[in-house]
């Protein structure tokens, strides 16, 4: 669903909503009806407020919204306002503008959460770049008050970055990124939910010298109000170990301070994460060669792939496809199945890798399990996603 606005000077000479066909499956041609609302909202003082809301059933391929015609032209419009039914939206320009520099102005929460959804489902169909996506994310994420919000925007936060980002401006966007969050760390309440979320995710991005002493501070118990637990602790100690900031003999000493299990699978994580060759070897040998233990071996993947580590993942690319079907037939389901997706070369985000998974798909893998094929092709769905994702972006 997106609107359709005619436009006579600062009011709406008509307002539509125009219904498009799902893309799955693929040639539908299917247009259900629904019926929604279509919302228009105003920067009004430090808030943006609902100024209008119409509902009616939208049918068809385009439904006129004859009631907002002659409407002063919103900050911005909202299809499907207050969640009414279950559909796609999209904003027309002056509401992403709107978006990346007001959404934490939305006083209603579900208003917000529709919106935030919206924007994410847009990113992923390359319809906003990567860039505009962090703009309103950022715009909203210091004033949400739903923590498990904060949570969810994070982690698309880090696939904007790491997966959607044109490589041309993934670093500057992590680090905008993280200086976002290094200001929210400092200014968040003391002993908050949201403290302790923000310390969290900032780990994730992380990416100058200012950031590096903050993830010491916080390992070090520096900043008022945070509890820094074993959990939180081996957080930040990845985080040091990922960057080359700490080596085998200093996480054996983390170890000995949490020789739990917990504690012996997060050390395990922290030498898989460590930014050299060898490291990668060592663990990448483990993973296809040792029988280890199912947790054991989600650690060691878990610090295997890390995003700031491509250089040294783009040697395993040829080495897991050539792996693929002798994994699968002599493993257990669980073992080539965690194998096939989680060691997908994700953060290889190139036509190169993304030809690779077709040629597989098409020669060695052309007779392969359909169990096997359906996750090596998810694979390629993601990665082709991706790659459009950043050509939006550049």
């Amino acid at each position: 669903m997106r609107p359709i606005l005619e436009i006579d000077g600062d009011t709406y000479k008509s307002v539509a909503v125009s219904q498009e066909a799902p893309t799955m499956p693929v040639g539908s041609t299917e247009l259900r009806p629904h019926r929604m609302a279509v919302g228009l909202y105003d920067l009004v003082g430090n808030k943006i407020a609902l100024r209008k809301s119409v509902e009616l059933d939208v049918a068809g391929a385009k439904t006129v919204v004859s009631e907002l015609a002659g409407e002063k032209v919103a900050d911005l419009l909202v299809i499907n306002d207050r969640d009414l039914s279950y559909a796609k939206v999209r904003f027309d320009d002056r509401s992403i503008a709107t978006l990346k520099a007001h959404l934490g102005k939305i006083d209603d929460s579900l208003t917000r959460a529709l919106c935030w959804s919206a924007a994410w489902d847009m990113l992923r169909d390359a319809e906003i770049s990567a860039a505009d996506f962090i703009d309103i994310a950022l715009a909203g994420l210091p004033g949400e008050d739903d923590i498990a919000t904060v949570t969810i925007i994070a982690n698309q936060l880090v696939t904007a970055v790491e997966i959607y980002s044109h490589p041309t401006r993934r670093d500057s966007a992590r680090l905008k990124v993280g200086n976002a969050y290094e200001a929210m760390v400092r200014s968040a309440k003391a002993g908050s939910d949201h403290q302790l979320q923000y310390a969290r995710n900032f780990t994730s991005f992380a990416s100058s010298a200012e950031h590096n002493d903050l993830i010491r501070e916080l390992l070090d118990g520096k900043l008022a109000g945070l509890k820094v637990d074993a959990d939180l602790r081996w957080t930040f100690v990845t985080a040091l170990a990922e960057r080359g900031l700490m080596d085998k003999a200093a996480l054996s000493a983390e170890l000995l301070k949490d020789n739990t299990l917990t504690g012996q699978l997060a050390h395990a994580t922290c030498l898989a994460a460590l930014p050299n060759a060898e490291a990668k070897a060592e663990t990448w040998k483990s993973l296809t060669t040792a029988e280890i233990s199912t947790s054991l071996r989600e650690a060691q993947i878990a610090g295997f792939q890390r995003a700031l580590h491509r250089p040294l993942l783009a040697a395993y690319v040829d080495p897991y496809f050539d792996l693929l079907m002798d994994t699968w037939g002599k493993k257990s389901y669980e073992v080539a199945s965690k194998f096939a997706t989680a060691l997908y070369p994700t953060f290889i985000t190139t036509q190169e890798t993304l030809d690779k998974t077709i040629k597989w798909l098409d020669t060695t893998g052309k007779d392969g399990q359909a169990g096997l094929r359906r996750l090596v092709s998810e694979g390629r769905d993601a990665l082709d996603r991706a790659l459009k994702a950043q050509a939006r972006d550049k």
